[in-house]
């Protein structure tokens, strides 16, 4: 491989649950910049629950993807046991099939890593996660070469369960980012200032946090577009009647990734509440878009918002400092073209190359490992 990975590293397989796009733009990235092979191991390519989301995929041009629901490629990959394979793993404290390489593959010479968000720590399924990391971490822990967390989120994760400091880095996902803020469908020149949030309606995504904020912005005339499906709409609609700010607010269904982004440049904050969100794609776009962001960090992507340029962050669960916050966001008026190139310029600090960056430092302190 080139000189910045340990010369005795022939191929990186990424063991993961789907294709996807969030991941897209940095597995490229760093098959464009290594010799070795670059291998997504994916068990599905992108759901339909994912496509009804808006989430949409592009063909992988640099990567070698190798479909492991088969027995075929599943044996191809697990055959990778020597010390010239690191395999990063992602969602095997849900998939069996990642969960099932893994533990093939720690009775090999070959290197093995981490790439996860934190899962979600509800109170029966949040113990049971925890408990199997603890077994993880007490089983195969000195066989985890390094863990890459998704934000801040993910590294509390990793460390309650064991992981020593040292092996843990904090990652993301990573956009391809543009060379300007992404353009908007539409942005009004009618004096309101306008929030937008985007994702699932449950209870997860905290949308009915942000409503019973809302009731607490004062000041200039305001909107709140909110985008996605799920089973809280109903519920949601009825809370924003009770709160009375049902006129001002929008409800409307999901959008491919094209418009949902288009609609949030057109907007002056995006509002990221959720209780817990193991990253929330939503903040990269939004800061690519040149949208500050008001997040809670109960997201992974909270980590992005390292400049006040890019907007908030707020605690998890909280409705007064949400509420606090936006009308911060909203008293500083509506943003300018000069003001959204500020916001695009802490998005650059999350592009692949970054991404790339932080990864080959890594594999660079497991150099001495294959002398």
């Amino acid at each position: 491989m080139s000189r910045d990975v340990p010369a005795g590293l022939r191929r990186i397989v990424f063991w993961q649950p789907i294709v996807s796009p969030h991941q897209y733009d940095f597995l490229e990235a760093l098959s464009a910049a290594v010799s070795g092979e670059v291998i997504l191991a994916a068990e599905s390519g992108l759901p339909a629950e994912r496509v009804l989301q808006g989430w949409q995929q592009s063909p992988h041009e640099k990567v070698r993807v190798v479909d492991v629901s088969t027995a075929e490629g599943f044996k191809t990959l697990v055959a990778h046991r020597g010390a010239d394979s690191l395999h990063v793993f992602s969602g095997f404290f849900s998939h069996a099939i990642v969960w099932r390489a893994f533990r093939l593959l720690s009775t090999s010479s070959a290197r093995l890593a981490i790439l996860s968000e934190a899962p979600e720590q509800g109170p029966w399924a949040g113990w049971l996660k925890r408990a199997r990391g603890r077994l993880l971490v007490h089983r195969w822990g000195s066989r985890v070469d390094f863990v890459l967390a998704m934000g801040d989120v993910g590294r509390r994760f990793f460390e309650a369960v064991g992981f020593p400091q040292e092996k843990i880095g904090v990652f993301g996902y990573y956009l391809a980012v543009p060379a300007e803020p992404w353009p908007a469908v539409d942005r009004s020149i009618d004096g309101v200032f306008r929030f937008v949030a985007a994702g699932q309606l449950i209870r997860r995504k905290g949308f009915d946090l942000l409503l019973a904020a809302l009731t607490g912005v004062k000041g200039m005339p305001w909107r709140c577009d909110l985008y996605g499906n799920g089973p809280l709409r109903n519920e949601l609609r009825r809370a924003a009647e009770r709160l009375q700010v049902a006129d001002r607010i929008g409800f409307h269904a999901t959008l491919p990734n094209e418009a949902i982004r288009r609609a949030i440049a057109g907007s002056d904050c995006c509002v990221v509440p959720s209780r817990h969100d193991g990253w929330g794609m939503v903040v990269n776009e939004a800061l690519i878009a040149g949208t500050p962001v008001v997040c809670s960090d109960g997201c992974g992507a909270a980590a992005m918002i390292d400049d006040p340029e890019g907007g908030m962050i707020v605690p998890a669960g909280r409705v007064r400092p949400l509420a606090e916050a936006m009308q911060r966001s909203l008293s500083a008026g509506k943003i300018e073209t000069s003001g959204r190139r500020r916001v695009h310029a802490v998005a650059e600090r999350f592009s692949p190359a970054a991404g790339v960056r932080l990864f080959l430092n890594r594999l660079e302190s497991l150099e001495p490992t294959f002398r």
